[in-house]
C-alpha cells in the first residue's frame, strides 16, 4: 500500500520545503497547490492575513512507502524550524497511470 503525505507550508518556506524533498531519494516526486489556510489561531496570521481572514499557503502532497514515514518526517522537520507545519497521512487505495503508449514506459 501506498500513503499520502499532505503538508501545509508557510509561503515563507515554500522553497526550503521543494529544496528538502528534492534532495529525498525516496521521494520520486511531489505536487504543491498555492491553497488559502482558515484557523480559529487568529494570532498565527499577519495583520494582512486577519484582515483577509485566511492565510497563503502551499499544500504539498507526497505518495510513499508506509515504511518510509518516520524518516520523510524527521527529514523535513528542520524546514519547519520553530514553527509547527501542520501534516496529515492518508492511505492511498491505488495509484498509477491513465492512458499514454503501453509501448513506451512511463516516466517515473
Amino acid at each position: 500500500m501506498t500513503e499520502l503525505l499532505v503538508l501545509l507550508v508557510p509561503r515563507e518556506v515554500h522553497d526550503d520545503m521543494v529544496d528538502a524533498l528534492m534532495s529525498l531519494p525516496a521521494v520520486a516526486g511531489f505536487t504543491v497547490a498555492a491553497v488559502s489556510g482558515f484557523s480559529r489561531e487568529h494570532s498565527r496570521l499577519s495583520l494582512a492575513e486577519q484582515v483577509e481572514g485566511s492565510r497563503r499557503i502551499s499544500r504539498f502532497e507526497v505518495l510513499h512507502d508506509p515504511a518510509l514515514r518516520p524518516t520523510l518526517l524527521a527529514a523535513l522537520a528542520p524546514v519547519a524550524g520553530r514553527d509547527r507545519l501542520r501534516y496529515w497521512v492518508q492511505p492511498v487505495l491505488e495509484s498509477g497511470h491513465i492512458g499514454g503508449d503501453p509501448l513506451t514506459p512511463p516516466l517515473e
